[in-house]
């Protein structure tokens, strides 16, 4: 991420109060009555969660304050939170400081600070499952910032106490072999000033590398730039708080204006493909006959077929060599005894052996293979040039046809042209409207139809050693929910594994002894994800040239909330018949379910159908979710009446500008994008080319 130079936040005496008061409500510390009865709880199971008693009771003493993390999210903010956005929550903060504000949030005649531990957990948690958006998107920004916080620093004192450990895993494996890549070379504001290419390509994701490595491979001079930092492998710090920090846009995840949904985007050399999951899976094949469908017919060519297996190939996506875990154990004897159908996920990592469990945040051993270790590679090996660090506020245009970009380098606040014959817009479904925008384009189709694929995690939890952790992200999928046949619910049910500070933010709070309980036995966890195929819920990213990031709204529809609650169901039942003791949902308004110690794990129990029932009456509405996949807001199509740019990728207003990233999708895919994401970036590449003068090669 790009560091800002924004002012400190300063907070008055009553707003540190409140916000302190606010963290320790989240991260408490316990009552001795609380103590007991958490230190009993792991009594006979210290070997089971990895824990002893001597770590329960300092965990049960450590609070935010103790932790200070006020002091890590005022960083955050200066570093990353613009002031203007940050008057929302100073305006909170002095509401609950005092008795008619309180009275207004809390339902107490008392300011917030005042009232006890119980009163305000059952303030939060109302404002968890609040029916007003203000107060969800309030809950979630602030459990949030503070869970995550706490959860994710290295060495805390908070990670010890929980007995997390895992950092060990991966490098000591016996057959631990990194890769070794060359550096790619940045170039300097002073290097790149007055130099002319013929494509600058805007993003170096998915979409962008793909691009940039067949036009220099062309011999057309390649200029890449990129909003984030390159980092090298060697040069990746593999911790939470700082990963998220350096090598994600915005350095968190974008909350939607309905205050449920987040989503994350990368921003470093690479883009999401430097700090995905590795899954590479092809596109289904009835998603391509509904593109083509549509009038694009390239999706069920012979070429797309030929592009796909291309993109295989380089980026080397076999499920050779897939290491089983623990946690896949259970996931495929779920599945089979239920009769799902489960299937080995290829990865991108040449059949090499991979255990990490940390490429969320960049992958330090260099074995997946990225767009920097792959097309960014063939495009520096044939003269391009790159560029990081560097914002394009908008494209330049001459005459109808795309001439160049305006951007600001290495955190200056000078505006540098840079000029070319033919841009390309890769940034994301999230920021390519608003680049497009800001640079005339006016097709009402721009950042309408955002699809997002959202996820929804659940978790389980075994009454055995389970250390999800030791092993890879994701190594088997489920598809007990493509039925292709008529109105076909398409979702995956996938592994997911998180590291403490991302398992303390997706797992339920339900107070702060529960959160605790839930958090030192997490390597007796199994966490799940469903990624739904999203077919008219409602995704609009706005236009505020004022924000330097971006707005979004999603609301799911009736359609797609069922695909995420039979998902939820079915994962449900594949933990339960894998034998899982606790189940929770997503869902707030659902409790946990526990069976009772004289109780088998069997999904015919009666408590267990009862509370399946509760699952379907709650629905999908509030349920938290994640997007790692954002797509659609450029859609292809054969008319700008219904789409924003060409079957080609060209935009319908502007010759010679393309978008070359999964904001061009019809549809949602329903699957990890990033091979499709890929092969049409071939497709768009290929018509750049065809539309560039010879003449005009090096």
């Amino acid at each position: 991420m790009t560091k800002k130079n924004y002012p400190p936040l300063e907070l008055t005496a009553s707003q540190s109060q409140t916000l302190c008061s606010i963290f320790d409500t989240f991260i408490a510390e316990l009552s001795p009555e609380k103590t007991l009865a958490l230190v009993t709880s792991i009594q006979g199971k210290e070997d089971c969660y990895g824990i002893n008693q001597t770590q329960v009771s300092n965990l049960a003493k450590i609070s935010a304050s103790s932790l200070d993390v006020k002091a890590t999210v005022l960083d955050f903010f200066q570093n990353s939170v613009e002031p203007s956005k940050r008057v929302d929550l100073l305006r909170v903060l002095d509401l609950l400081a005092t008795r008619p504000g309180s009275l207004l949030m809390t339902g107490y005649f008392q300011p917030f600070h005042l009232l006890s531990q119980e009163q305000r957990e059952q303030v939060l948690l109302s404002w968890r499952k609040s029916s007003m958006q203000t107060f969800r998107g309030l809950y979630s920004s602030l459990a949030g910032i503070c869970l995550f916080n706490a959860y994710s620093l290295t060495n805390s004192p908070i990670l010890e106490a929980i007995g997390y450990d895992a950092d060990k895993f991966f490098e000591t494996h016996p057959d631990y072999e990194p890769v070794q890549h060359n550096r790619i070379p940045m170039m300097t504001k002073e290097q790149v000033t007055g130099m002319t290419f013929d494509v600058i390509v805007v993003g170096s994701g998915a979409g962008g590398g793909v691009v940039a490595g067949e036009l220099a491979q062309a011999g057309y001079s390649v200029l890449v730039i990129e909003k984030g930092k390159y980092f090298h492998p060697s040069e990746m710090v593999q911790e939470e708080y700082q990963g998220y920090r350096d090598m994600y846009d915005g350095g968190t995840a974008f909350l939607a204006t309905n205050g449920t949904t987040q989503c994350l985007a990368g921003s470093t050399l690479g883009g999401g493909t430097a700090l995905n999951y590795l899954v590479s899976l092809k596109p289904q094949y009835f998603v391509r006959e509904e593109w083509a469908k549509q009038g694009l017919s390239h999706f069920i060519s012979p070429q797309f077929n030929k592009d796909l297996e291309r993109v295989f190939d380089r980026i080397g996506a076999t499920t050779e060599n897939v290491t089983m875990s623990k946690t896949s154990e259970k996931f495929i004897s779920g599945c089979k005894q239920l009769g799902y159908e489960v299937e080995r996920t290829p990865v991108n990592t040449g059949g090499r052996a991979h255990h990490c469990n940390k490429c969320m945040l960049g992958c330090k051993a260099g074995i997946k293979n990225s767009t920097a270790n792959t097309w960014l590679v063939d495009a520096m090996n044939h003269g391009a040039r790159f560029l990081d660090r560097t914002i394009v506020t908008r494209v330049l245009t001459s005459k109808g046809k795309a001439i160049g970009v305006e951007c600001h380098i290495h955190d200056s606040t000078e505006v540098t042209r840079l000029m070319a014959k033919h841009v390309i817009v890769a940034c994301g479904s999230l920021r390519t409207p608003t680049l497009l925008k800001n640079s005339g384009l006016s097709n009402k189709h721009i950042g309408k139809h955002l699809v997002i694929q959202p996820i929804s995690m659940v978790f389980g939890f075994y009454d055995e050693v389970i250390r999800q952790n030791d092993g890879p992200l994701i190594s088997n999928v489920c598809n007990a929910l493509d039925n292709c046949q008529g109105d076909h619910y398409g979702a995956k049910i996938e592994e997911g594994i998180l590291l403490p500070g991302g398992v303390s933010n997706k797992i339920p709070w339900l107070g702060a002894a529960e959160h605790k309980s839930m958090m030192m036995r997490h390597k007796s966890m199994v966490s799940m994800l469903n990624v739904v195929r999203d077919k008219d819920s409602v995704g609009v990213v706005d236009y505020d040239p004022s924000s330097p990031n971006p707005i979004f709204s999603y609301k799911v529809s009736k359609h797609d909330g069922t695909s995420m609650v039979m998902c939820i169901e079915k994962n449900m039942k594949i933990m339960v018949t894998s034998g899982a003791r606790e189940l929770y949902s997503p869902q707030p308004n659902v409790d946990p379910f526990k069976f009772r110690d004289d109780e088998e794990s069997r999904i015919d129990n009666p408590r267990f159908i009862k509370w399946i029932e509760t699952i379907h009456k709650a629905g999908a509405l509030n349920t938290p979710l994640i997007s790692v996949h954002q797509l659609g807001t450029c859609r292809m199509g054969v008319s700008p009446k219904i789409s924003a740019v060409q079957p080609t990728g060209e935009t319908w207003e502007i010759k010679n500008l393309h978008v070359a990233d999964g904001s061009v999708f019809p549809t949602s895919v329903g699957v990890n994008p990033m091979v499709t994401i890929e092969a049409v970036a071939l497709h768009i590449a290929r018509n750049v080319i065809s539309s560039l003068e010879p003449k005009s090669r090096l």
